[in-house]
């Protein structure tokens, strides 16, 4: 099976977790983007970090708990439509049917996962910049 299969077949919500997803990145790198600070001292970095807020945890929520929503609306679809086909060709439908219900779940966890790090590498740098500020006073 290719991606486009697999996308295609994971229905509408391989779109919103897409997007979810893009949204949280882009958040995590202006979030990269305040920490690094460029020519700006740590106290400007700080003031631009507490204002970027961390939404990150909550994105990653919403990523996960869209792909349980796609994954259970995808297993009551299978289900209510397996009483409409001959009893002869339940098994492979329902084969079918069973097979494609996870994507959902398995695009939410393949976007969430890398994003989950990359949020947790990026507190671990704005504590230590905190850190760094309140030890020097910079």
């Amino acid at each position: 099976m290719n991606f486009g299969q697999f996308y295609q077949d994971g229905g509408v919500f391989m779109h919103v977790i897409t997007l979810l997803s893009i949204f949280t990145a882009a958040g995590l790198l202006h979030r990269c983007g305040a920490i690094r600070g460029g020519s700006r001292g740590p106290r400007e970095r700080l003031v631009k970090l507490s204002r970027t807020g961390a939404v990150a945890p909550s994105m990653l929520a919403a990523i996960v708990m869209v792909g349980l929503l796609g994954t259970s609306l995808g297993w009551v679809s299978v289900n209510a439509a397996l009483p409409s086909i001959d009893p002869e060709h339940w098994d492979i439908a329902s084969a079918r049917g069973y097979k494609i219900v996870p994507y959902p779940l398995v695009w939410s966890l393949i976007c969430a996962a890398p994003l989950t790090l990359a949020h947790g590498l990026l507190r671990h740098f704005e504590q230590r910049l905190r850190g760094l500020v309140e030890a020097y006073g910079a």
